[in-house]
């Protein structure tokens, strides 16, 4: 069982306050008790489930809608909800009390300054108004001291996330030091690492470059060579043909490996000492050289000398 206690201003009287409470089961969409006070007399009444339902179709609205209005009207004051953009609307509630006190009504009045009915109840004298009046201020202390046991423990919580709040805090911005340290660790290895990189790249672009220069200076040596190879060949090739010019402008019947043949065929031949070789020698000499100064004709070649001559 729910309830709340809360003082109210008719619009009759409005220098009079009056005190209301509200008793629920499960939620006043289940039907609620009413009791009023001006504090020497007392009124209550009674709305069922039925009656809720009832005045929720007849100003046709949604029954949550209609409970989160009734909900505000008894219970939360002179504000409730939020727009349809999601901005707080300030939404006033008025209380009508009867002349007799036999009725309580309670209407919302918009921003726009519309009424909406919001319900109403039937009120009868209480049986003993002092109880109700006692009941309703014990009920007034008993939810003031529970009030008060929700205010110490939220502080508690309050304080006990406030703690944590800074021990987080302060494990954050360790993690932050630690971080921007391991950041300046990484970069600078980083920046180890990079000028490594670029000086080993260095080093291969000077080993590439040399051995480019290197390559250029064989190609161009085997340039050089290949030309100097052509030249020699042309030479060699204009001194073999001059040669072979002059051998062609030599006469047909000059041999010159006839005489020293003929002179190895008399050495060959001779089976005596070296004095008949020799005078043999000197003999065969002035026909060779006869025959150089003078070319012989075919007919006069020399002719192997015959035993008896010997």
């Amino acid at each position: 069982m729910s309830g709340t206690v809360r003082q109210i201003s008719v619009v009759l009287d409005p220098s009079t306050p009056y005190f209301l409470r509200v008793d629920w089961a499960e939620d006043l969409g289940a039907g609620y008790t009413l009791a009023l006070s001006d504090g020497s007399s007392s009124w209550i009444g009674e709305v069922p489930e039925e009656e809720v339902t009832r005045e929720a179709k007849e100003l046709g609205v949604k029954r949550e809608k209609y409970v989160e209005d009734l909900h505000q009207a008894l219970t939360g004051g002179g504000e409730s909800g939020k727009g349809s953009g999601g901005v707080a609307e300030k939404e006033e509630y008025l209380f009508h009390l009867s002349p007799d006190h036999g009725c309580l009504s309670y209407e919302k009045k918009t921003q726009i300054g519309v009424l909406v009915s919001v319900g109403a109840v039937e009120l009868h004298p209480a049986p003993d108004p002092v109880e109700l009046n006692r009941e309703m201020i014990g009920h007034t202390l008993e939810h003031s001291a529970d009030l008060e046991a929700e205010n110490r423990r939220l502080q508690e919580k309050n304080q006990t996330l406030r703690q944590e709040q800074q021990h987080i805090l302060a494990d954050l911005e360790q993690h932050v030091q630690d971080i921007e340290t391991m950041e300046g660790d990484l970069f600078s290895r980083f920046i180890m690492v990079l000028n490594e990189k670029k000086a080993k790249i260095r080093a291969l672009q000077d080993t590439i470059r040399h051995f480019q220069q290197q390559l250029d200076q064989g190609v161009e040596e085997q340039e050089n060579h290949r030309v100097t190879g052509v030249t020699v060949k042309s030479k060699a090739g204009d001194s073999i043909k001059k040669d072979q010019k002059e051998e062609d402008d030599l006469p047909q019947s000059f041999h010159p490996s006839q005489a020293p043949t003929v002179l190895i065929r008399d050495v060959s031949s001779q089976t005596s000492s070296m004095e008949v070789t020799v005078s043999d020698s000197k003999d065969v000499l002035p026909s060779c050289k006869h025959g150089l100064c003078y070319p012989q004709s075919p007919e006069s070649k020399v002719k192997k000398p015959s035993p008896d001559q010997k």
